[in-house]
Parts: structure tokens; C-alpha cells; sequence
């Protein structure tokens, strides 16, 4: 016992004795922003999978205590009637905020492979589709990190409770229901010079906790937790970029797959394929 006690305090000293102000020098500031053409091939969202091109408005970047990452997605780009989005909801809209502890405090609160902390907000909206008064309005908040993980590097790892204002009329809606573990990277594999190379490129998100299923219907449609990954690899160069990445669901969006829904088989499981191509402003 004595000996886990002194381990203990000579950890507790190594993290308080390296704790120092944060200067602001230390905050790398930047912006980005990139616009992106996808064609995606069996995606899932909802209970059925669907394919569909979209135009992306992707931006982010750093300045002082705020790092900001988010993106506005316009559905069925070409009104395309072989479209899975065709005459249906338009619009995707996702925004991440995180601040800095360590700037607000003035505190490097780093430990271990542990590089900075944040208090992690994120907010996403869609609008509802023909027919329905209910889209989607989704905040979610938590702690976050940037964290050094072996071979992949400095990843982002999010922890959000979610609070569901609209979710397509679901019971969830009016309050909070369930979590989100998060994680995001950026791996460049190979340069052929400066500013062209070839990068590992993705994000993980699984859901839980949910208070749903909550009724027959849901007891019958809907899960508790979902899954989903997107694995890409992509060719950058200083003004463009083109990519291919698979995304992986379990449930996603908590439907039950192969479920037989109004004459047709949810299909909520499985691999996407993603296309793009990107102009860097």
C-alpha cells in the first residue's frame, strides 16, 4: 500500500511541478477553408441506405482560446432523380466549437500523450423532409482533448452529452439522450514534396446511452447505440486534393438493420464509398 501511495504522489508531483502559463505564442493560428464535391455510394442515414452527390463547404482553424471545424453540406447537388435525396431534406449542417482550457486558464494542462484540453461543443441541423414538421436540431457539449497516439499522431478525442431540440419526431426530442464518444485524425503517409502528399484522413463516432427504444415502434425500429467510421485516403496538393475513403455503420442513426419497414428492409449496416474531389481556397 505504501509503495502505490508514493508512486502515486511522485506522479502527482511530475504533473503539478510541469505545469506552467500557457503563452499565447504558443496557439498557432490559422484558417481554412475547402470546398468539396463527394459522390457517395450506399450511404446510411435514416433507415435505408441511398446513394447520392453532394457539394461540401468545409472550414475551420485556430485562433487564440477557439478552434472552430465545420462543415455545410448541399444534398443532391446535380437534382438528380436517381438521387436518394432527390425532392427530399436539402440541407446538413454541422458546427464544433472547442475552447481552450489551458489558453483560459493560463495553465498548460497537458499530461503524458495528453497535449491540451477543451470544453467541446458541438451543433447540427437539418431540415426536415417534404411532408414532416420535425428535421433535426442536435447540441451536443463535453470535454475534449488532443491527444498523441501511437503511429496515428496528435488525434482529437471528444466526449458530448447530446440534447436532442427536433430528431425527425423520435422520442429523444426535448432533451438529453444519451453521449458521443468522438475521435478525428490527420496522417500524412507519404510526401512527394512540400506541399504534396498522401494522407490517412478519418473520424469514429459511437453513440450510446440512448433512452430509445421508447415506444412499440421504437422497441421494433430503433436501438440504443450506433456506430459509425469513415477511412479515407487522399491525395493533397497545395490548391486541390482527391480522395477515396469507406465509411463503416452499425445502426446507424440507432436503426435496426434488416428490419422490414413499410414493405422495404431497413439497411443501416455496413460499407460506403466515398468519392472527392477538393479545391482548397
Amino acid at each position: 500500500m505504501l509503495k502505490k501511495f508514493m508512486i502515486a504522489m511522485s506522479l502527482i508531483l511530475q504533473l503539478t511541478t510541469s505545469v506552467h502559463a500557457k503563452e499565447p505564442s504558443e496557439i498557432a493560428n490559422s484558417a481554412w477553408t475547402n470546398l468539396n464535391l463527394y459522390r457517395g455510394i450506399d450511404q446510411r442515414g435514416g433507415p435505408y441506405a441511398f446513394s447520392d452527390t453532394y457539394v461540401e463547404l468545409e472550414f475551420g482553424g485556430r485562433y487564440k482560446w477557439l478552434e472552430l471545424y465545420g462543415y455545410i453540406d448541399y444534398l443532391d447537388a446535380f437534382n438528380d432523380p436517381s438521387s436518394g435525396k432527390h425532392a427530399k431534406d436539402d440541407f446538413f449542417v454541422r458546427v464544433g466549437p472547442k475552447i481552450s482550457l489551458d489558453y483560459l486558464l493560463q495553465q498548460d494542462l497537458s499530461f503524458g500523450a495528453v497535449d491540451e484540453l477543451f470544453l467541446v461543443f458541438d451543433i447540427a441541423y437539418a431540415d426536415a423532409p417534404p411532408g414532416s414538421d420535425n428535421g433535426l436540431k442536435l447540441v451536443m457539449t463535453g470535454v475534449g482533448s488532443n491527444i498523441n497516439i501511437p503511429w496515428l499522431g496528435l488525434t482529437g478525442v471528444n466526449l458530448y452529452a447530446r440534447y436532442f431540440d427536433e430528431s425527425y419526431g423520435a422520442s429523444n426530442e426535448g432533451g438529453f439522450d444519451g453521449y458521443n464518444f468522438h475521435l478525428n485524425w490527420f496522417k500524412p503517409l507519404h510526401f512527394f514534396s512540400d506541399k504534396k502528399f498522401i494522407a490517412f484522413q478519418g473520424y469514429a463516432d459511437y453513440e450510446f446511452g440512448s433512452k430509445m427504444p421508447n415506444n412499440a415502434f421504437e422497441e421494433s425500429y430503433r436501438t440504443s447505440d450506433s456506430f459509425q467510421s469513415y477511412l479515407g485516403f487522399w491525395l493533397h496538393a497545395e490548391k486541390w486534393a482527391l480522395g477515396y475513403g469507406v465509411k463503416l455503420y452499425n445502426n446507424m442513426t440507432q436503426w435496426k438493420d434488416g428490419q422490414d419497414l413499410n414493405g422495404k428492409t431497413t439497411d443501416t449496416t455496413g460499407v460506403a464509398h466515398y468519392f472527392n474531389v477538393t479545391y482548397k481556397f
